[in-house]
């Protein structure tokens, strides 16, 4: 069986060193038997006290509790005491060595370390201060990498001084707006290419632990296993955010794969991956595709927020818009009756031949082909709406499914249909996956429907290639599935699965176009889902009541 470490990691010390070993003292005469400590971020001070508490570690006189590894200098003021030696590491004193100034070894245990000491250099690909490192040294570090060949799985620990760059994208918020820019590009590769179980960084002051990401991409790449990211606080900062971390490990390569690539339940993408995430260009394309929002009467009397769940007032946005698509709401062909509610850059309609009265679409006011392809913004607004419709209906006590299929359509259309009381995710699922397994093609052959089950937090955009058709559905606990759309697609699968016994029960509804109603029913329909849906509408001031009608012209 193979043996786990315990192993302890340490933030920015600068020169405090008797306060990080009386603790870890502590926890060793606890029974704590840790096998070594790292320290990332600065480990040298700056107060002429702190330096003549080093010297008594040099000279014997005091001695580090643990073996312990430190990463180089940060700071052109601590390079001096790095000079003694060789930059591919050295003994300082009994117990206290330095790493080097990157590298990768693999001790006996076989746990994997990989780190980089210093700050990314300023200046670009050339030489570069003592303290820094620059993309020449990243080269270096990874042609050892190359000789693995495509064997390479990742290693068990990455140590860098420096964050790297964009490492909270899909995580969770960190806890201070500095570090929400702050790291290093190269960091970021290194990263990207290593493949740590465990990264630890320092420098920026705070704690930080960020839900776990993949190193895989979804449905195109075999299942990896996942990173931890973990930045530390400086030693003794007065704000008391943890400096130090322990955690036990077992080297990647004494690990079968099923237990090394299981993936926690909040796991995300990879923030690095940015291949098919760009971030949003500028969409302003001129004039002549401005939108106008008296789309209707029951607009006029609105009141927008302006400070409310962070929602911007109404302004002219110059995005495209396609005069003749059926859902551009600036076009000539929408049927502005239907419409119940106008955001930003999102609008609410009901649907043509629902499935039930409040069956409805959000769609973006300007002109995009599918959810991958949505700029940020509006991808946000849609995911504030979908979260007002879940409230809407839950205050019925009824759940709700979101499904989208990119494919003979040309406009992002998500579909909102409420289900009945005590419908359960399972119910829906069952209903989805039993529709897919009897689907048949165009000459009666059984042609069954793949449908894949996304981990949670998984971005469309980061499976899916721009342009690709597929169908997208979410169940009411949050559980997606996707079919990505060879040829041959039933246009009304969403449908039948939801008219399907198990949930809806309405067979004779599975096409939108035998549900036709007239235009005066689908306008009652409208207002009815507008008033239903008042309360919960974040584009509504929460003073705006039924008598604004009143003010409206004749």
């Amino acid at each position: 069986m193979a043996t786990s470490l315990k192993i302890l990691v340490c933030g920015d010390i600068q020169g405090n060193l008797d306060t990080v070993f009386s603790r870890v003292q502590k926890l060793l005469k606890k029974g704590s038997n840790f096998d070594m400590l790292f320290c990332v971020g600065e480990f040298f001070g700056d107060e002429k006290s702190s330096h003549e508490n080093w010297l008594s570690y040099r000279n014997g006189t005091k001695k580090a509790p643990i073996a312990t590894y430190i990463l180089g200098a940060n700071h052109p003021d601590h390079v001096a005491q790095y000079d003694i030696g060789s930059e591919d590491g050295f003994e300082f004193c009994d117990n206290i060595t330095f790493l080097g100034k990157k590298g990768i070894f693999t001790g006996s245990s076989g746990l994997r370390i990989a780190y980089l000491s210093g700050c990314e250099s300023p200046a670009g690909s050339g030489p570069g201060p003592k303290h820094c490192f620059t993309p020449g040294d990243l080269q270096a570090l990874t042609v050892s990498l190359n000789a693995t060949g495509n064997d390479f799985g990742g290693v068990d620990i990455l140590l860098t001084s420096c964050w790297p760059k964009g490492v909270t994208l899909y995580g969770n918020a960190v806890n201070s707006e500095k570090c929400k820019g702050c790291g290093s590009p190269l960091v970021s590769q290194l990263a990207q290419a290593l493949k740590p179980r465990y990264h630890f960084a320092g420098l920026e002051g705070v704690h930080y632990e960020r839900v776990p990401y993949r190193n895989h991409t979804v449905l195109a790449e075999s299942s990896k296993h996942a990173t931890r990211f973990i930045a530390l606080a400086p030693v003794g900062n007065s704000q008391k955010q943890k400096y130090l971390y322990a955690f036990t490990i077992t080297p990647m390569q004494h690990m079968n794969s099923s237990e090394l690539n299981k993936q926690p339940p909040d796991t995300t993408e990879c923030p690095y991956k940015t291949k098919n995430n760009k971030p949003s260009a500028n969409n302003d394309v001129g004039e002549q595709f401005r939108w106008n929002m008296n789309y209707t009467d029951q607009s006029r009397n609105r009141k927008r927020k302006s400070d409310n769940n962070n929602y911007r007032p109404e302004k002219k946005q110059a995005r495209p818009q396609d005069w003749s698509c059926w859902f551009c709401l600036g076009g000539e062909k929408v049927d502005k009756h239907l419409v119940a509610s106008v955001g930003h850059l999102c609008y609410v309609a009901l649907a043509k031949g629902g499935l039930t009265d409040n069956h409805v679409l959000i769609l973006p006011i300007a002109h995009h082909p599918s959810s991958i392809a949505l700029p940020d913004d509006t991808a946000e607004e849609v995911e504030k709406y979908k979260h007002a419709m879940k409230e809407a209906f839950a205050s019925s006590g009824r759940p709700c499914v979101f499904f989208e299929r990119s494919f003979r359509t040309d406009h992002v259309q998500i579909q909102v249909v409420p289900l009945p009381m005590g419908t359960t995710s399972e119910d829906v699922k069952s209903a989805f996956y039993a529709v897919a397994d009897g689907n048949m093609d165009r000459q009666g052959k059984r042609s069954p429907l793949e449908l894949t089950e996304l981990p949670k937090q998984t971005d469309l955009k980061q499976v899916l290639a721009a342009g690709c058709p597929f169908f997208h559905v979410e169940l009411p606990d949050g559980t997606r599935l996707l079919h990505r759309i060879q040829r041959h697609f039933p246009l009304q699968f969403g449908r039948e699965a939801l008219c399907s016994k198990s949930v809806l029960n309405m067979p004779d509804r599975i096409d939108w176009r035998s549900c036709a109603t007239s235009r005066d029913q689908e306008t009652k329909y409208a207002q009815n889902f507008r008033d239903f849906f008042k309360k919960f509408d974040f584009t509504f001031d929460s003073d705006d009541n039924e008598d604004n009608d009143d003010d409206e012209e004749n």
